[in-house]
């Protein structure tokens, strides 16, 4: 089609649509978070919404996973007193609601042929009342620790005819959840 006026080879006219096609696309237009300052002032504001849900997080820590507990003497066998030795610091950290309880099997290890219960020991926290292991802490619904600190103390009873000569253990079992 050469000569003819107003025609343009196949070829050049594809490239005059592929430019046409590129200017089109790299043309400015508003991004979706793009501002225009009016009456060209300096400045320009967007607002931008951020969401997040958060879920229960708390963390459990202890000062020391081992607790000698004070030996007794002969006049602590049979006292309803007990021995009191100084135990763990357990602390909690929780955005909300939490319980903190502590358990143990149902007898202590020891010597064989011995028999001391779990019973024996009983638990204080923070200079409060000697009770079971069980229950150490229910705060309210909706109550946050920010690092809250349970100084605990055990209390062991001895029994003449239970607690034999030996070394005995007991583990105590800390676990923290959230209601």
């Amino acid at each position: 089609m050469p000569g003819r006026v107003g025609s343009m080879p196949p070829m050049r006219r594809f490239v005059s649509v592929l430019i046409a096609l590129v200017v089109c696309a790299v043309a400015p237009r508003p991004a979706v978070a793009q501002c225009f300052s009016p009456n060209n002032s300096n400045a320009c504001s967007l607002q931008v919404t951020g969401t997040v849900k958060l879920n229960a997080v708390a963390t459990l820590s202890i000062t020391s996973s081992n607790t000698t507990l004070v030996a007794p003497k002969a006049s602590d066998f049979g006292a309803s007193a007990g021995v009191t030795s100084t135990g763990p610091t357990v602390t909690v950290l929780s955005n909300g609601a939490y319980a903190l309880t502590a358990s143990a099997p149902s007898q202590w290890s020891g010597p064989s042929g011995s028999s001391k219960p779990s019973t024996d020991l009983t638990i204080s926290v923070n200079n409060g009342s000697f009770v079971a292991l069980g229950a150490l802490a229910h705060p309210s619904a909706g109550t946050p620790a920010a690092g809250t600190p349970y100084a605990v103390k055990y209390n062991t009873k001895y029994n003449w005819t239970t607690d034999g000569p030996g070394a005995y253990t007991l583990l105590v079992k800390y676990t923290l959840t959230a209601p």
